[in-house]
């Protein structure tokens, strides 16, 4: 705040949040205003405080589960994919075929949820009240595809120690099928259409809140972010797990790496998250969904886990969602550190708003599509 404060006479310093409604999550922008523009720019974290890997350190890994599910609600799966991934590593257990696929499906599933809400959100931020309200509607379809292999919509709990908790339920090939031919004309098809050719919308983006891919690189932005400059960066295909090696999809990116770009590559994202669940579908091979035996001790809420370090990172709908873990032989992880997307994601914010009018500002941070429930963890 000190730098923003020392102001000239004919700037002033403005403040957006915390509890601003065009805001995603509780942080403060401080700006520093020239008539319209904005010359410098800060962004203020930590209205949260949540403490989630210190009680990750207090809990069984067991217990761990449920708690990474809410660091962000919106990417509960590819959280409990990283935490699940750790102790798997270094317990030495191995997934079943089956029940990596079934990861698949639902990470994937969680992904196009993500993605229909950061739009819809977006799309109010600049006025489009009532597209909220459309990709709010498909979004429960999508939620209800998940309810119906995990039992809940948004904190799933569905990632266990070597598998998963349920298999597909019977029919859902066909559910799944029929939800995504609606979301396929409604969303990807009539709403691309209508935004290409809105004049407004295209005014209000193109060109808007430009993050040039070495800035991105410079902060660690990763994800959509990161792919709408062109930079063609996914875990999914630089270091595959689970089973996206033997599945067929294109690193969605754009090369403006304007708003415009961002909400591009996420409607993208959203048509090859669905090749991607038609594929698994395709080629999931019967199987257990959880080993018979486990190579290290019993999987119990009191299980132990041998002593080592390791870090596993997936590509969260957000970008790279890492989780480094100590173990010391005990029932309880020694160390938890997350590094999440959000945090470098909201740092590339200020490079990215000098010299923009205050009225693109909440464009600008809309199109980030930040998670600050993960940022203050």
């Amino acid at each position: 705040m000190d730098e923003l404060e020392e102001l000239e006479s004919t700037e002033m310093l403005i403040h957006i949040g915390p509890q601003h409604p065009a805001q995603p999550g509780p942080f403060r922008l401080n700006l520093k205003v020239k008539g319209e523009t904005v010359t410098d720019a800060q962004v203020e974290l930590g209205f949260i405080h949540k403490g989630i890997e210190k009680i990750l350190e207090s809990k069984t890994y067991l217990q761990g589960i449920p708690i990474v599910d809410r660091m962000c609600y919106l990417a509960a799966l590819t959280n409990e994919e990283a935490f699940c991934g750790c102790v798997e590593q270094l317990a030495g257990i191995e997934v079943p075929e089956r029940a990596q696929y079934i990861r698949v499906i639902t990470e994937e599933l969680s992904r196009i949820q993500s993605h229909l809400l950061g739009f819809g959100e977006f799309s109010e931020f600049i006025g489009y009240q009532s597209m909220f309200m459309y990709t709010i509607k498909e979004r429960e379809n999508v939620l209800s595809l998940l309810d119906s292999i995990t039992g809940a919509r948004i904190t799933h709990t569905f990632l266990k120690f070597g598998g998963v908790r349920e298999d597909l339920p019977p029919g859902f090939k066909d559910k799944f099928t029929r939800t995504m031919e609606q979301l396929k004309i409604t969303v990807l098809d009539e709403y691309e259409r209508l935004l290409k050719s809105d004049t407004i919308y295209k005014d209000r983006t193109v060109g808007v809140g430009v993050l040039s891919p070495e800035v991105a690189k410079e902060v660690g932005v990763a994800g959509p972010v990161l792919r709408a400059t062109g930079v063609p960066f996914d875990i999914r295909k630089d270091e595959p797990y689970l089973v996206y090696d033997d599945l067929d999809f294109k690193v969605c990116t754009q090369g403006e790496g304007d708003s415009y770009a961002r909400i591009m590559v996420r409607l993208n994202e959203i048509r090859e998250s669905i090749y991607i669940i038609e594929q698994a579908l395709d080629q999931i091979p019967d199987g257990p969904i959880f080993p018979e035996s486990a190579p290290y001790g019993k999987r119990t809420p009191t299980m132990r886990v041998p002593e080592g370090e390791v870090f596993k990172r997936v590509e969260d709908p957000r970008g790279e969602m890492g989780i480094y873990m100590v173990s010391d032989g005990s029932d309880k992880p020694y160390r938890v550190k997350v590094r999440g997307p959000a945090y470098p994601t909201l740092q590339a914010l200020p490079p990215v708003l000098r010299g923009v009018y205050v009225a693109d500002v909440n464009t600008i941070a809309g199109s980030m599509d930040g998670c600050t429930s993960e940022v203050d963890r």
